[in-house]
């Protein structure tokens, strides 16, 4: 049940019809990206962004946020190395998406209300460096859901820790990945309806770096990874309503 990054995230989006907050997110990814940002006040967002280059790939970065009735809110264009911190234009609205297409070069994206970041579609979360620990929600309709992993550059790959609510270690995936690999993850009755939490560091069994990763979530869950737990608790179920209405409608 792959949440298909632009018609999925979109349609939620139309089934929807908090200085910068400082959870540990300075991290960047490359290619393009989903962000899901939710609102509880009565002004809209601001955002920021900042394009970061990658080997000599000339890529500006493409910038669209879309608002809960699907209106185009934003359209910028950022130029290689450059940044912008901006309130998204008009009235506030519950739930924006944010496309972020860097090409070939990445962005580190930020913003003063929670946000998650979309694990799914054609590049999943494409990290490109070190990454801060992530959350997950898992809802209570969830029984299991996917972890796939890919590092396809020479001397690239990760360890990675999924931790249940208590703590426990669920699954620990260990390697370069020059292949993806997918595993199945069982979720016990207890820990359903609660917040995981994955960690990426750098292998143990391979002589490699965490880098250029790219890691998808699968299943009867909205995959967004949040980079602060208490926005995964506080967020994560509101979130999971919308998507749990586009999928049993499918």
């Amino acid at each position: 049940m792959m949440w298909r990054v632009i018609s999925g995230a979109v349609m939620l989006l139309v089934m929807a019809t908090v200085a910068l907050a400082q959870a540990p997110t300075d991290f960047m990814v490359r290619h393009t990206h989903y962000f899901v940002i939710c609102n509880d006040a009565d002004t809209a967002p601001t955002i920021s962004v900042q394009s970061r280059g990658v080997y000599t790939y000339p890529d500006a970065l493409k910038l669209r946020v879309i608002d809960d009735q699907s209106e185009v809110r934003m359209q910028r264009v950022v130029a290689l190395g450059g940044s912008l911190e901006q309130q998204i234009p008009g009235p506030a609205a519950p739930l924006y998406l944010v496309i972020a297409e860097p090409g070939m070069n990445g962005v580190i994206f930020g913003c003063d209300r929670p946000w998650g970041i979309m694990a799914s579609g054609s590049y999943g979360l494409g990290s490109s460096g070190k990454v801060p620990p992530l959350h997950l929600y898992v809802p209570p309709e969830c029984e299991s859901f996917t972890i796939k992993a890919q590092a396809t550059s020479p001397g690239e790959g990760l360890r990675l820790v999924v931790q249940q609510p208590d703590g426990a270690e669920a699954l620990v995936m260990d390697g370069e990945f020059d292949a993806a690999e997918e595993h199945k993850v069982e979720v016990p009755a207890p820990a359903r309806g609660e917040v995981w939490a994955l960690t990426l560091s750098d292998p143990q069994t391979a002589d490699a770096r965490l880098d250029d990763i790219q890691l998808w979530v699968d299943g009867y869950l909205a995959p967004l990874l949040w980079p602060s737990q208490e926005w995964a608790e506080v967020e994560g179920p509101k979130v999971w309503l919308r998507q749990k209405a586009v999928l049993d409608q499918q």
